[in-house]
């Protein structure tokens, strides 16, 4: 199981295998055969999805979107800017150089630390 997740094109999954992560996303734990298998924390799901009017998609009800932190829209590239992006890709991809800056348990740790920060009250309410 991964911990961290890409759901391409969300929509065009069958409403079955939506409910099925989405499941995951709120529960933390998925259901096969019968059989619940809990997930390992932290578990955390990104997901792109296509225009509604696009052929073949399955929009995600009101109550299933509640469950992403935000919601971001992206237009197309300037020309010059889609020209910058093929060409810096042209001997290697950048994933390759992308670097491991924290471990599984030191994150585990943060989210925990969060949790002894201070907030005055009236930044509270």
């Amino acid at each position: 199981m991964a911990q961290i997740v890409l759901a391409d094109e969300i929509n065009r999954a069958t409403p079955k295998s939506q409910s099925a992560l989405l499941e995951a996303m709120d529960e933390h734990q998925v259901t096969i055969d019968g059989v619940t298998h809990k997930m390992a924390e932290p578990f955390l799901v990104f997901a792109t999805q296509n225009p509604i009017e696009y052929e073949g998609t399955f929009p995600l009800l009101e109550s299933q979107l509640d469950r992403f932190f935000m919601r971001i829209t992206l237009g197309y590239a300037a020309r010059a800017h889609e020209l910058e992006i093929i060409e810096s890709q042209l001997h290697t991809h950048p994933i390759d150089s992308i670097k491991q800056v924290i471990d599984v348990v030191d994150l585990i740790q943060l989210q925990e630390e969060i949790k002894n920060v201070y907030v005055d009250q009236r930044v509270r309410e």
